[in-house]
């Protein structure tokens, strides 16, 4: 048996390719899996755990849960505080559960899936009209 011999750049190129229309594929599907349509959405948003305090920026918003960019996400199952700013109003406080993880090529942390759990009336209410306000911005392109 012979040893390793590592891909050729073509066929790296190919790899890469390869793996972004699978991850399009994936993302395709699991749109039509979800219960609430994401809209895009850029806000700061800080997480607290039992121990810990995370802080990042959302990427998308469902009626469901929010999508967070951080670096140092909470284990998956982790239940959470919310503090989301949007525009110039006063943070709303949601709880959630982070259901999943986003990774890079290298396989460190990108980000958190968190769904919303329990949520008080009144952020319902709020997270209901920001929904409505925020310009609506496909999450899926065709390839």
């Amino acid at each position: 048996m012979t040893g390793w011999i590592a891909p050729t750049s073509e066929e790296m190129a190919m790899i890469r390719e390869a793996s972004r229309l699978e991850a399009i594929r994936q993302e395709q599907e699991a749109a039509l899996r979800r219960s609430h349509a994401r809209v895009a959405l850029r806000a700061n948003i800080s997480l607290s755990s039992e121990s810990n305090l995370f802080v990042g920026m959302t990427e998308n918003i469902s009626e469901g849960g929010v999508f967070v960019s951080t670096l140092s996400p909470p284990a998956v199952g982790a239940e959470v505080t919310l503090l989301l700013q949007l525009d110039e109003a006063e943070p709303i406080c949601l709880s959630g559960e982070v259901r999943w993880h986003r990774t890079d090529d290298d396989g460190c942390a990108t980000g958190c899936g968190v769904r919303f759990r329990d949520l008080e009336a009144s952020a319902v209410a709020i997270l209901e009209r920001a929904l409505q306000n925020l310009p609506k911005e496909p999450l899926l392109y065709d390839v």
